[in-house]
């Protein structure tokens, strides 16, 4: 248990990871769980803001989340999109990954800055009497702040990924650069996947299939996984320097970047819950 001033907290945890912190106070205690609280803002209470401060936290949190789940959205679609087009328009579906991938890694860093700021292991956020938001930060016991860590170098991977097409390669450097960019970033995705699931999986407000947060976590696992397929089979053959298996692979492709988009769009559906029940004061 940790003394801050008025309070003191107290941290369940799976393993070194804290899923969970009770707040100990002169007039009871609360109890909050790691994602609630980086992706709402049920921290606010606690941090004992003036009314103006609150104001101004409560809309930055929301644009950060609305952007997380906009810049998303827009990236999946644009990696699905060339799943659905004529091949006649072929010679485009480079630049539109490519532009998906910066989508990704856009709504990946502002979702990292969010774990940052939104960090149940931090007591700083009960010391403070504004609102700072930093940018870089070393969080080791938060599992959100590792999977959008994780999360984050993934869609750097998949920008080179998606980059590198542009460029002469040999057929070495194609798989060394190309492919295996590809297939060290959906790695990336699983384990940041694993991550979120460890964050949500003790916490008894999310219920098996009638929870918005444990369709968001699913969801993206199972993109995460036919991103993974898509990437092993894509490799380009020695002698030819053909795609492996180039249909399969736009396939497993395509419906990975359709369940990004699922997960993007459930973000806005809990984002606009949580907001509900803040202005209603259920917390």
């Amino acid at each position: 248990m940790t003394g801050l001033g008025q309070h003191k907290l107290e941290y369940e945890t799976v393993g070194p990871f804290v899923t969970h912190v009770h707040v100990h106070h002169k007039d009871g205690s609360n109890k909050f769980a790691a994602r609630p609280v980086r992706k709402g803002v049920r921290w606010i209470r606690p941090m004992m803001l003036n009314k103006e401060d609150q104001a101004k936290y409560v809309v930055c949190t929301k644009q950060i989340n609305y952007w997380v789940a906009v810049c998303f959205m827009i990236g999946a679609s644009l990696f699905a999109a060339p799943g659905f087009l004529p091949d006649s328009l072929a010679a485009y579906f480079n630049a539109t990954f490519f532009c998906g991938s910066i989508f990704f890694t856009s709504a990946g860093y502002l979702q990292f800055v969010e774990s940052i700021n939104k960090d149940i292991t931090n007591p700083d956020l009960f010391r403070t009497e504004h609102c700072h938001w930093i940018r870089a930060a070393w969080r080791p016991k938060n599992l959100g702040y590792l999977s959008c860590a994780v999360q984050f170098v993934g869609t750097v991977l998949f920008n080179v990924n998606c980059s590198s097409v542009f460029f002469p390669l040999t057929i070495l450097q194609q798989n060394v650069i190309t492919w295996g960019s590809g297939m060290l970033g959906s790695i990336c995705f699983l384990v940041s996947c694993l991550f979120a699931w460890m964050e949500i999986f003790r916490d008894p407000a999310v219920h098996p299939v009638t929870s918005v947060e444990w369709w968001i976590v699913w969801v993206n696992i199972a993109g995460s996984v036919a991103f993974q397929i898509a990437s092993a089979i894509c490799f380009y053959l020695p002698k030819t320097g053909a795609v492996y298996a180039p249909e399969e692979s736009s396939f497993y492709l395509t419906l990975g970047a359709v369940c990004f988009f699922i997960g993007a769009f459930l973000l806005r559906v809990e984002d606009i819950a949580d907001s509900r029940k803040f202005i209603g004061g259920e917390y």
